[in-house]
Order: structure tokens, then sequence, then C-alpha cells
């Protein structure tokens, strides 16, 4: 039987052939059917079941003639897409720090931006309506105010009208 120590960072000392083993080498030393026993350095408790499950190839309902199961595969694209996500949030906090290096504008900001101008036209679109608005009423009422300008101006004007001379 050959005693294995794993130490805290994962790695494995063979005791009897006074050398380090890699992961692969046990996996290996497993499925040959070696007997093996595993210690942790510290303490000394024994091991070998969890290291040689974790070690062993499964050969459970997930894997059948090479074939991957759906549920395995649904596994791995959900794990995938957690990686996706991930890496895609650690881009932007990188590409947010160079821009604002740069003195650039970050995605949040330049959004921010066009909501502020989208709202600024608004308002701009709403004066010169309002504007137009008192600009009619303005001209409407100069037209009545001249309109009676005119016509106290013409009878003001208008001669009387002759009478008949007396005989």
């Amino acid at each position: 039987m050959i005693t294995l120590k794993k130490y805290a960072n994962g790695r494995f000392y063979d005791t009897v052939n006074k050398q380090y083993v890699t992961k692969a080498e046990l996996a290996e030393r497993i499925a040959r059917k070696e007997e093996i026993k595993v210690v942790l350095a510290q303490g000394g408790k024994d091991v070998t079941e969890a290291v040689v499950a974790a070690l062993q190839p499964s050969k459970t309902a997930a894997q059948k003639d090479g074939k991957t199961s759906s549920a395995n595969k649904k596994a791995i694209q959900k794990r995938l897409a957690g990686h996706r996500q991930w890496i895609a949030r650690q881009v932007d906090k990188r590409v947010d720090r160079v821009l604002e290096m740069m003195n650039f504008p970050n995605r949040q900001q330049v959004v921010k931006l066009h909501r502020d101008m989208k709202r600024l036209s608004d308002k701009v679109d709403d004066l010169q309506k309002r504007h137009a608005q008192m600009y009619a009423k303005m001209v409407q009422e100069h037209r009545k105010e001249m309109e009676n300008l005119a016509r106290e101006h013409a009878k003001a004007v208008r001669p009387a009208t002759p009478q008949a001379p007396a005989a």
C-alpha cells in the first residue's frame, strides 16, 4: 500500500518513493486499482475516500458511450453563461477605468447625457410651441385693435352730411 500525504496547497507526496505525485498520476494509479492511502499532512486524517471520489472518472448516467446527457449539457451551458457574464463585467470595468484615465465618458455617462439632451430638446420644443401660440394670439389681438382704431379714425374723419340750404 502506498501512503500519500495531501498538503493544503493540493499537492500529494508519496512517502514510499519520496517524491511528489501529480493529480493525473494519482488518477492513473486509482484507475489501475493500486492500493492507496491518502492522509492530510497536518493532522494525519485519512481522506482517501474523498480524494478517490474526486479523482475517479465518473461512470454515472451523465456519461454513457462517450456521450454527455442533456442534463449535463444544460449544467455546462449554464456554467459557461455565468463565466461569460463574469468576463463581460470584468471587461466593462477595465474599459470604464481606461476611459476614466483618458478622460472619456463611460457608457453610463453617455446614456445620462443622451437622456438629459432629450429632456432639453423636449423643453425647447414645448417653448417653441408656446411661443408660436402666444405670437398668434398677439397678432390676433393686434389686428382687432388696429380694426378698432381704424373704425374710430373713420368716424372722426368722416365729413358731416351737408344739410339742404335754406331758401
